[in-house]
């Protein structure tokens, strides 16, 4: 993973975005519905070997296969694609130096994001597969990685210590050198419209300085002084910056800090965790449906009128909608060392989350908030889970706690491909009408807008989960509170 940026350049100078249609790309999102995807998790027989990367665009035909038989309105136009994450590496000599205050000499505490040329290369694969109109890199680390191996029986298998990416013993100073390095490093590709931050966990003690550096990289890609490379004649506007949460985590004033160009990726999967098996325990189709319910109704509050976001679903196993969970032998299964395996298949999964988003309650509720409209809606599409080699939990490479299957399987694509197009077709989840003002409020929202309570509304009355005029003859109580 350690090539230099000469490399990298030398990978990307010969790929011109100038010859994509959607370019110049005037609207920085990009509309449409996605799926993640990952390289191979080993490049070589031993987990240890630090190689460069050896993604190849692997799921490219899979992709390309859905989309040629899919509806236009059901393609996935958007691939996310691993770029690499960020380390913090104390040089011999300097044991403490990336404890807080971090330094911010480099030969003492080398702070870095990281770009593999293999996975920009991919990058170009993807985008130049059928039905693909946007590519977004993948930052992916975990802020607490530490934390994790000592939950999981103390199994640094790799002996490589702590170098994970604890933004929380950064200074001001040493977050700003490390978002002016992001944008610079990821817009030097310029068929990279954005890119999505994935670092977790989004909770104390971390999410003061993950919000500074999360603000500081949207305002670079945003780039309004044409600083750092991510406003040209291809992205006149800049590009994006999408942070990955969960929406019930959320307030407010994260939407303002990422920006004119910036939305969430909020997940609808591995929510509200059941105790079972360290946490892994399974949820069933319905159960899964009945928290997807539940953190919807948390979306309208955090992006307000004027925030943008995707919906992340599961098409593969999550960790906690899968097929079959199968731990690893002897130290590394920490709490969750019981093999699970569901009757329930992925395909039944995606179309519960369709039951939910296209059910006219939902629509009604959220006020028309999954309508996809090009250009003009806060909603930007769904994007699946995932396309991976392995989709196992703790991510680093020697972990092998295993949740399946690592694909979607065929049942599942059918799903998508027979109801994303619903989405966008101009009746099944949109409203006619305007949207009222000031459906953001804490309090004292007019009629129309969206309510649990009897307290969020002007009117003091919540029916149907929609602020309307309180009756003259009141029933119970209990069911309109």
């Amino acid at each position: 993973m350690l090539r230099t940026a000469a490399l990298f350049l030398a990978l990307v100078a010969g790929a011109s975005a100038a010859s994509y249609p959607e370019y110049p790309k005037t609207n920085p999102f990009s509309y449409g519905h996605g799926v993640f995807t990952y390289g191979p998790l080993h490049c070589t027989p031993r987990a240890c070997d630090v190689v460069p990367s050896c993604n190849r665009a692997h799921w490219a035909t899979n992709i390309e296969a859905y989309n040629k038989q899919a509806d236009p309105a059901s393609q996935f136009s958007n691939v996310y694609t691993y770029g690499g994450d960020i380390e913090f590496w104390a040089q011999k000599g300097h044991d403490g130096a990336c404890h807080a205050p971090a330094s911010m000499d480099k030969n003492q505490c080398n702070i870095s994001i990281f770009y593999d040329p293999q996975n920009a290369a991919a990058a170009e694969v993807y985008r130049n597969t059928t039905g693909v109109k946007s590519t977004m890199a993948l930052i992916d680390s975990r802020m607490d990685g530490w934390e994790q191996i000592k939950t999981y029986n103390n199994f640094d298998g790799c002996k490589f210590g702590d170098f994970y990416p604890n933004l929380v013993n950064l200074t001001d100073a040493g977050l700003v050198r490390l978002a002016n390095e992001t944008a610079k490093l990821y817009c030097a590709q310029d068929i990279i419209d954005g890119v999505q931050v994935d670092l977790e966990p989004y909770k104390e003690p971390y999410r003061t300085n993950l919000q500074k550096y999360v603000t500081a990289v949207a305002k670079n890609f945003y780039d309004e002084d044409k600083e750092f490379g991510c406003r040209n004649d291809n992205h006149p506007n800049g590009r994006t910056v999408a942070y990955f949460t969960f929406a019930h985590n959320h307030k407010p004033d994260f939407t303002t800090g990422l920006g004119p160009n910036g939305y969430y990726v909020f997940s609808g999967y591995d929510l509200f965790p059941k105790t079972g098996d360290g946490g892994f325990m399974y949820n069933s189709p319905d159960e899964f449906a009945d928290r997807l319910r539940t953190e919807i109704s948390y979306i309208r509050p955090v992006i307000g009128d004027t925030g943008h976001f995707t919906l992340a679903l599961p098409l593969g196993a999550s960790c906690h909608e899968y097929e079959q969970y199968v731990p690893m032998k002897g130290d590394g299964c920490g709490p969750a060392c019981e093999p699970l395996t569901n009757t329930a298949r992925m395909h039944e999964y995606a179309q519960k989350a369709f039951d939910v988003l296209l059910d006219a309650n939902t629509t009604k509720a959220t006020n028309g908030l999954f309508c996809l409209e090009d250009g003009k809606s806060q909603f930007l599409g769904i994007t699946w889970w995932s396309y991976s080699y392995q989709m196992t939990y703790p991510p680093m490479k020697w972990f092998d706690n295993e949740f399946l299957p690592g694909q979607p399987p065929p049942a599942a694509l059918q799903v998508s491909a027979d109801n994303l197009k619903k989405l966008s077709d101009g009746k099944t989840t949109c409203v006619s009408g305007p949207a009222p003002t000031g459906c953001t409020a804490a309090g004292g929202r007019p009629n129309g807008c969206d309510c649990e309570h009897s307290w969020d509304c002007k009117s003091e009355w919540c029916e149907d989960a929609t602020c309307k005029d309180k009756p003259a003859v009141q029933v119970t109580f209990e069911d309109k509170l």
